[in-house]
């Protein structure tokens, strides 16, 4: 006697396969690129989702929390940027140290300043300093002090160095390469090389007590 083929699950009940503020978010990023950010509004949105203004505000409260998520997505590629480089330091502190400046400094120039109509939306969320960009920040300076921990861990860093004060210090300095309103101001052509100095000038800070 053959076996009953079990029968197919019913579809449970709950969230849809594509979230419905992701496609906001998708539609208000391309109306950015396109239009600009200020110029575009909340009609436009909707109507780009074939929805209405007040459905969309089941979905987001303001039209300030669709621009800062959509901030949120773009320094997200940044933050990757910095912790993949700063991973690396268990293996190469100094090289990591250095590769996560450049890196960190030439996602931030693609991402804030040479993306066309959308660096306005990045540059606004900087100057305005809007949560995302708060906790962006915080993030870099959790990447910076992995790598700093790990090179002292390691002894190739000074262990005497007090870590916070220390992390403060660097991450204000390659502020000069890493901040968009910096980089929009002083422009972008030789970025590499400036983030790969000033890396490596640090190092010699990081470094120079084990010398003596």
């Amino acid at each position: 006697m053959e076996r009953n083929s079990p029968l197919p699950e019913k579809r449970k009940p709950g969230r849809p396969s594509v979230d419905r503020r992701d496609q906001i978010l998708d539609a208000a990023e391309q109306l950015y690129e396109s239009a600009g950010f200020e110029r575009t509004t909340i009609s436009d949105v909707a109507n780009a989702l074939t929805m209405s203004p007040a459905n969309l505000y089941r979905f987001f409260a303001s039209r300030q929390a669709i621009d800062e998520a959509v901030a949120e997505r773009r320094l997200r590629r940044i933050e990757d940027v910095a912790w993949a480089e700063a991973r690396k330091a268990s293996t190469d502190p100094a090289g990591a140290f250095v590769q996560m400046a450049v890196k960190v400094a030439e996602t931030t120039a693609d991402v804030m300043v040479n993306s066309g109509k959308m660096s306005d939306l990045c540059l606004a969320a900087s100057r305005g300093k809007w949560p995302p960009v708060r906790a962006f920040l915080g993030t870099l300076h959790g990447a910076v002090r992995h790598v700093v921990a790990e090179g002292q861990r390691m002894g190739c860093f000074a262990k005497d160095l007090p870590l916070e004060a220390t992390v403060r210090t660097i991450v204000n300095a390659l502020m000069a390469v890493w901040h968009p309103v910096m980089l929009d101001a002083n422009g972008v052509e030789a970025l590499e090389s400036q983030a790969g100095e000033l890396a490596r000038l640090l190092l010699t800070g990081l470094a120079k007590r084990n010398e003596e």
